[in-house]
């Protein structure tokens, strides 16, 4: 990210620095040149050429959807003072919807052009990220036909977007699981370099209809229990895990089930060695 006021001789680079432990922050440097010598603006056009072709994965268009109600209420406050000066900064283009209702995401999604977006942005908790996924995913599958209600085992077709994700929720659960914190400026800065990280997808069917899709977490039993509990106390916060949990307990319901699963077809690794599901990449091993 760079800026270079007109006729004057310094330029100032953004870059991106690690924090302690997974926090991300913003770095800048001045740099000035004799006047009224263009090496500064030679050495500005240089980096920006670089960028344009080294950073092809970079956003310049993103869809933001931001959950005013979510989690403590401050979806917006925190994308607007602290994501929204980072995006301008970084020459991305963000058309903001505030949505006012449940699904208004899914519906804008499903139904509106997405052609000219290079990315999908939620703002607010897991709800809101659950709400832009499931809807992206139900369009790429649409758009190509390849989703039937009666196909139990579909081949389901990556979507062309990507989703960022900036926390502002009650547990970011998702937001911790992919970049592994719920910094907002750490996740923007991830948005701002076109950072990516791979999300298994699972789908939840009963009796031949699909119910929804889920990656971080899939719960049944006490789990079920004690988010439907709290979805109906939204109106008291983070509280109402605590008090859905207390009343899960107390009630000390017993739950029956059967889990099937199905073994990877490749043995060349399993889950405790630590690999990631990723070819070909020199820089996320350190990030």
């Amino acid at each position: 990210m760079f800026c270079s006021p007109p006729f004057l001789s310094f330029f100032l680079v953004f870059f991106i620095q690690r924090g302690k432990g997974e926090f991300w922050n913003l770095g800048v440097l001045e740099f000035t040149a004799p006047p009224p010598s263009p090496l500064a603006t030679r050495w500005v056009r240089a980096l920006q050429t670089w960028i344009h072709y080294h950073g092809v994965t970079r956003p310049k268009s993103l869809l933001v959807f931001i959950n005013p109600v979510g989690g403590r209420k401050r979806a917006m406050q925190i994308y607007q003072n602290q994501v929204a000066p980072l995006f301008a900064l970084a020459g991305i283009h963000a058309q903001v919807v505030e949505t006012c209702h449940a699904n208004e995401a899914r519906d804008y999604i499903l139904q509106q052009d997405l052609s000219g977006i290079d990315g999908l942005v939620s703002v607010g908790g897991d709800g809101t990220f659950n709400e832009v996924m499931h809807a992206l995913i139900d369009r790429t599958q649409q758009k190509a036909g390849m989703l039937k209600e009666e196909d139990m085992d579909p081949e389901l077709l990556p979507p062309r977007l990507r989703i960022g994700i900036i926390p502002a929720g009650s547990t970011d659960c998702v937001c911790f699981a992919t970049v592994g914190t719920n910094d907002p400026v750490t996740s923007a800065l991830h948005i701002i370099i076109g950072d990516s990280q791979p999300l298994d997808v699972c789908s939840i069917w009963h009796d031949g209809m699909l119910l929804r899709y889920s990656v971080s977490l899939t719960g049944y039993g006490f789990y079920g229990d004690v988010a439907s509990t709290s979805e109906k106390h939204r109106w008291m916060g983070p509280a109402r895990y605590t008090f859905a949990g207390a009343k899960a307990v107390i009630s000390n319901r017993s739950y029956e089930g059967i889990v099937e699963f199905q073994l990877a077809k490749s043995e060349n690794n399993n889950p405790q060695d630590q690999s990631r599901c990723r070819a070909g990449c020199m820089v996320c091993s350190e990030s």
